[in-house]
């Protein structure tokens, strides 16, 4: 995967091509609409990579702080299986 391709998919949020797919856990979903679409909102801008975050510079995972829950995304290469590309997981931290 590239970074380029990574930070495209995250930036077509909330409108992922049909090839892809956004996955939001049930702990995510249980907290209230406006609190999702915040978390969408700051996955979607999220650009606080670094070297303990992203070694590989492929912009494939991020994590952040949100009302005091720790929030995980990752995206996944699954090169075509089950008929997409990428998908996009957003979680709590504890979920994982």
């Amino acid at each position: 995967m590239d970074k380029q391709t990574n930070d495209a998919l995250r930036a077509s949020i909330p409108q992922i091509s049909v090839e892809n797919r956004l996955l939001i856990t049930r702990g995510v979903m249980e907290l209230s609409t406006k609190d999702v679409h915040e978390i969408l909102m700051k996955v979607k801008n999220f650009d606080d990579f670094n070297e303990e975050n992203d070694p590989w510079k492929e912009h494939d995972f991020g994590s952040f702080d949100y009302k005091g829950k720790e929030i995980f995304w990752k995206i996944d290469d699954y090169e075509g299986m089950e008929g997409y590309n990428l998908i996009l997981t957003i979680m709590l931290a504890e979920e994982y």
